[in-house]
């Protein structure tokens, strides 16, 4: 029975709305319409425009450009507004430019919610977008790349009265058309600029409900000025720090400058009640301080070594330490308050000098309770140099003591390296509770792992064995979740080809009765 002919037309939109945009729409669409004989019909009126010659190669241009306009044609001859359009394609010919013209001019027309413009035009000058999308009144978010804006941008009134994301990717713009789009857009909530050119200030005042602003170019700026009570959150990157005007920006508390290290301490100075905070430099570190009372997460990815890194911030609640490249940026604001946790990405090289570095950081009155080490698989364990730990001993300081251990392994098979690496891990620090993470087969952890059997030895030896044990459980368990409750954070669910083994110390209360 064909029960799906049946359905309310937006309801069958809805359906259509989660068809894969990897596979693309005419792929999706033919092969639903099996199902039903009413149902390619429907996608006429399917207000999800979605258009990438990606999808189709660039063998298949005739035939793309073919479906554009066959598609936004048939959706366009319902008078209805679009609810998104992209297009994202280049342009050869003066045929394609035809078709792109066209059919934005009738998308323009009917109005659209949601546009993406991407075009690269093998002309010497950029595509220009038609003056018509001045007066989309239903836009609420617009990007637009590698293209110009519309040749009346400045003398025709903008009717963005709905515009809430706005993003701007190697477009030409200037300091007044800045201030034209701010001033224009009452609701925007999001504005991002990308690798684009020919201003050299970036000023945005009295904006009520401005909350996030991006700003990245690799072209110098004098200033950067907003005054938006709602703003919560600032990006700058690719340039040296501009001179900062923020005063009035009360509730920004979430900020991340990616650019020349040696600045990081005065670039801080600007934000007094920032809380969450991400600083980025490839190079140029050799030392670091920074002081804040607000700050509850600090994301640090330099070559600035440990020891030369001083923090004076009593709130701090997670430290993110990355000297590798291998692992992605995580995006700070959202990570939940932890109790004093450092999660560390080390370089390349690890060996005894390295683990002594950060023995001494974390002895610094840091205050951190739990530690978190990531170790990718292309890094080099240097064996040999973790017998120099028996001269670190001579520096007489006792194991740090930890609440929590939690250490990632992402090779993909286990070695003697590992069991080397926890040694000399334990030799320098003494925790309540450690889990093993690992992207290597461990079935069975209890039974058949060398590494766990050497990792619950080396615990059990360091405590008294009379009256603590070590057990093993799995970090997902109720008993190790209220052992870790704001000590780390787990994955949710735990990654299929990831396994994770934790161990317990507790005393043992069948010694104690007897």
């Amino acid at each position: 029975m064909d029960r799906i002919s049946r359905l309310p037309e937006y309801i069958v939109h809805h359906i259509l709305s989660f068809l894969d945009p990897f596979n693309g729409p005419p792929v999706e669409f033919v092969r639903m319409s099996v199902l039903s004989k009413t149902w390619f019909n429907l996608t006429a009126s399917f207000h999800i425009l979605d258009f990438s010659i990606y999808r189709f190669g660039f063998s298949q241009r005739e035939s793309f450009f073919k479906y554009v306009e066959y598609t936004t044609s048939r959706f366009c001859h319902h008078n209805l507004p679009a609810h998104t359009f992209k297009l994202i394609t280049c342009i050869r010919n003066p045929a394609e430019l035809v078709v792109v013209n066209r059919c934005l001019e009738l998308v323009l027309k009917n109005g659209v919610r949601e546009l993406l413009i991407s075009i690269t035009y093998s002309s010497v000058s950029k595509y220009c977008l038609p003056n018509t999308l001045l007066s989309v009144s239903l836009l609420r978010s617009l990007t637009v790349r590698d293209c110009a804006l519309p040749s009346s941008f400045m003398l025709d009134a903008l009717k963005f009265e709905s515009l809430i994301y706005l993003e701007l990717a190697n477009v030409h713009i200037d300091d007044e058309v800045i201030k034209y789009i701010t001033t224009s857009c009452p609701v925007l909530q999001e504005f991002k600029i990308s690798y684009c050119y020919g201003f050299k200030r970036f000023c945005v005042y009295g904006h009520q409900n401005l909350q996030n602003v991006v700003i990245d170019v690799d072209i110098p700026i004098e200033i950067i000025g907003i005054e938006a009570p709602n703003l919560t959150t600032l990006e700058v990157s690719g340039i040296q720090p501009p001179q900062m005007s923020l005063v009035s920006c009360k509730k920004l508390t979430s900020v991340s400058y990616n650019g020349y290290s040696n600045d990081f301490p005065n670039f801080l100075s600007n934000f007094p009640l920032v809380e969450n905070l991400t600083l980025v430099s490839e190079s140029g570190c050799k030392s670091l301080k920074l002081s804040s009372h607000s700050l509850r997460t600090l994301l640090l990815h330099s070559h600035c070594d440990l020891e030369k890194i001083e923090l004076s911030t009593p709130n701090l609640g997670v430290f993110i330490y990355s000297r590798s490249a291998w692992y992605p940026y995580p995006e700070i604001r959202h990570l939940p308050h932890l109790k004093e946790c450092m999660r560390c990405y080390p370089d390349r090289y690890i060996d005894a000098r390295w683990f002594q570095k950060l023995r001494l950081f974390l002895d610094k009155k840091n205050g951190f309770k739990a530690l978190n080490l990531y170790i990718c698989t292309d890094q080099y364990i240097v064996l040999q140099k973790f017998m120099v730990l028996e001269k670190m001993k001579e520096i007489e300081l006792p194991p740090y003591e930890l609440e929590h251990i939690e250490l990632h392994f992402e090779q993909h098979k286990e070695s003697s390296d590992h069991a080397a690496f926890v040694d000399a891990l334990l030799n320098n620090f003494r925790p309540r509770s450690l889990t093993l993470r690992s992207s290597f087969p461990l079935t069975d952890f209890e039974e058949q792992s060398a590494l766990v059997k050497f990792t619950y030895e080396k615990l059990l030896k360091q405590e008294n064995q009379d009256h603590i044990n070590v057990h093993i459980v799995s970090p997902y368990s109720s008993k190790a979740q209220k052992q870790f409750r704001g000590l780390m954070l787990l994955p949710e669910p735990l990654p299929r080809e990831e396994k994770a083994i934790s161990f317990i110390k507790e005393e043992d209360v069948q010694e104690e009765a007897g």
